[in-house]
């Protein structure tokens, strides 16, 4: 299992979204943005609004459930 930077480096070079792209995305610096992933201080919401933007889902899934086992869909709110 990756740490949240990672996964968060991992699915960025797979969709090809630079950090400035990313920090765009949620409406922040560069920098900001950078600061964030070193300090792995983001938000649920900031989070949500990451996969949204990205087309993908945040979700908690139970790992001790069955194969269509509980998900829980965090869903980001955007205006």
């Amino acid at each position: 299992m990756l740490a949240l930077k990672e996964t968060i480096k991992t699915i960025s070079k797979d969709k090809k979204v630079t950090q400035l792209e990313m920090a765009e995305m949620l409406g922040i610096s560069k920098q900001n943005f950078s600061n964030k992933m070193q300090r792995n201080t983001f938000s649920p919401d900031e989070l949500a609004k990451m996969a949204d933007k990205l087309g993908m889902e945040l979700a908690f899934i139970d790992k001790d459930a069955e194969i269509k086992g509980g998900k829980y869909i965090i869903e980001s709110n955007i205006e």
